[in-house]
């Protein structure tokens, strides 16, 4: 299932693909009809993130198709035009980069974590030396 979390930033990726497409009906068609199946649908859509591909159950057709820029339905097969399937997979894998992105940058590095102390300096003891039973430790 997919899972668009932040719309704001995914509703910006579908205005560029509708402004760089502006001269070409068809593909704007495929856009706006990806974007109905992803809000409509998601549980029928799946990212696969080591292909950057998706698998989609098409219910108009009962098939299931795999997207990644090319397609294995008829339209794009037999026909050669823009289909939804590859404007969805399009826009799904451009999300889904920017949310990488965002979620790299908000990994902090393990280096500066491993100097700080885990304790707060109050609380941090100076050690010295104890004694167990008749055990110098």
């Amino acid at each position: 299932m997919l899972a668009i979390n932040n719309q704001a930033k995914f509703k910006e990726i579908v205005k560029n693909a509708l402004a760089k497409s502006a001269n070409f009906p068809r593909w704007q068609s495929a856009i706006n009809k990806a974007v109905v199946q992803i809000q409509l649908q998601p549980e029928f859509i799946t990212w696969l993130p080591e292909t950057k591909s998706i698998v989609i159950w098409n219910q108009e057709s009962n098939h299931v198709h795999s997207a990644n820029g090319v397609c294995d339905c008829l339209a794009f097969t037999k026909y050669n035009v823009p289909c939804f399937h590859r404007a969805m997979a399009r826009l799904i894998r451009i999300y889904m980069e920017t949310e990488e992105q965002n979620n790299r940058a908000d990994i902090t590095d393990w280096r500066t974590e491993s100097q700080t102390p885990y304790f707060p300096a109050q609380l941090q003891r100076t050690r010295s030396t104890e004694t167990i039973g008749k055990v110098r430790i």
